[in-house]
């Protein structure tokens, strides 16, 4: 019985084409609102989670290091983080150096790796024999170097007056990070090249973790390396792989939250042109409305029909918005104006990543919305006395 009462309303208020277009137009733009801050949110987090993902390419999943600097695993400590679920280790050489070649030089980081240790961390494949060196895609191209060119790097050789030592390679391999300034910055020589001009003997400075496949999203495996962190104690210092980004992560973060609210002006401006709808639509029909109340239409029930109205018009215009997310995401991974340059980032693509906080807080907001705008027609129609409403139907 509700069900055909408000059926009849609806075809009482709804008479007129004029009127239908601009029902369509406003749910249009409170979707296109809507859509805008998904968006803007959407590829705010997508960026942080790609380039995260882009980052675990260089480093694998996490970073351990020792306080007192270089260390070697003992077999306890492999055991632990093997309980804990780490699936493979690669101990790492790390020192700051001077790369020169055809009259240029530049600071890089050199890196000692094993290949193989370093493929089972982070995926990346290259040669490395003992006096090879593997570059940056960035560092060829700005250097003009190639497979087999030789590249010399200056390496200290401690605090005690000691001169540096020049240890010419031959370029191997050239590989992308995906990271502009990784592959400008980083070079890779073999570990145990690295040991032997550092006088190391088999220490190493830093060991990147890998957790496997099982921990392929970002929060849960930050939330698993905090887990090992605490599990080791002290002296072991275990960080995720993007710390090196973390002052960019946490800018965007606070950016994200700061542009959200400020397009919450766009939302206004679908507002009132929602709000220009009720008032043209109770201009047209507001005769009819007391006219019915004449013939004993309980007021209760046309609020009732007004409340489904506006509900109907925030549901209509959250799925919109849910149809423009997906074809600006379309357009995102098709469209070539859309890419980033390739030179900066290889993130295979942006992308609008979504959480259900997101879409709880944005729908949400926007429910807040219509109901203080339903709020205040509703309250401007029961001020009005059924009798003034009456003279109007018949003047």
């Amino acid at each position: 019985m509700k069900g055909r009462l408000l059926l009849s309303l609806g075809r009482i208020f709804f008479d007129q084409a004029a009127t239908w277009r601009l029902l369509a137009f406003s749910i249009a733009g409170y979707a296109f609102s809507l859509s805008v801050i998904l968006g803007t949110l959407g590829l705010m987090d997508g960026f942080e989670s790609t380039l995260k993902q882009g980052l675990r390419l260089a480093a694998g999943d996490a970073i351990l290091s020792h306080r007192q600097g270089f260390f070697q695993l003992s077999s306890d400590t492999l055991d632990e983080m093997q309980v804990q679920g780490v699936r493979a280790i690669a101990g790492v050489v790390q020192s700051e150096a001077f790369a020169l070649g055809d009259g240029k030089s530049q600071g890089v980081l050199a890196r000692g790796v094993d290949a193989e240790e370093f493929k089972s961390v982070t995926g990346m494949t290259f040669t490395l024999p003992h006096e090879g060196v593997v570059i940056g895609q960035t560092l060829a191209q700005e250097w003009q170097l190639k497979i087999g060119d030789t590249l010399t790097l200056v390496l200290a050789r401690g605090t005690d007056g000691e001169l540096p030592q020049f240890v010419p390679l031959e370029v191997s391999s050239i590989v992308r990070h995906g990271i502009h300034e990784k592959d400008a910055r980083l070079v890779y020589v073999a570990k145990s090249r690295l040991q032997e001009v550092l006088g190391l003997g088999t220490k190493v400075n830093v060991a990147l973790l890998n957790f496997g496949p099982d921990f392929t999203d970002v929060h849960a495996l930050e939330e698993k390396i905090g887990e090992l962190a605490v599990a080791m104690g002290n002296p072991w210092v275990l960080k995720p792989a993007w710390q090196e980004f973390a002052g960019l992560l946490e800018a965007v973060e606070v950016e994200k939250t700061s542009i959200a609210i400020v397009l919450q002006l766009i939302v206004l401006v679908a507002v009132f042109n929602v709000a220009a709808f009720l008032v043209t639509l109770q201009a047209r029909k507001i005769r009819e409305f007391f006219l019915l109340r004449a013939f004993g239409l309980p007021r209760g029930r046309f609020f009732a029909f007004a409340a489904t109205l506006l509900v109907g018009m925030w549901a209509l215009s959250c799925g919109g918005a849910l149809v423009l997310v997906r074809l600006f995401n379309w357009l995102l991974a098709h469209a070539s104006w859309l890419q980033v340059p390739g030179d900066i980032y290889v993130l295979s693509r942006l992308q609008v990543l979504l959480s259900l906080k997101d879409y709880v807080w944005v729908f949400g907001l926007a429910l807040v919305w219509m109901m203080i705008l339903g709020g205040f027609a509703a309250r401007k129609i029961r001020r009005q006395p059924l009798l003034a409403g009456l003279r109007q139907e018949f003047q």
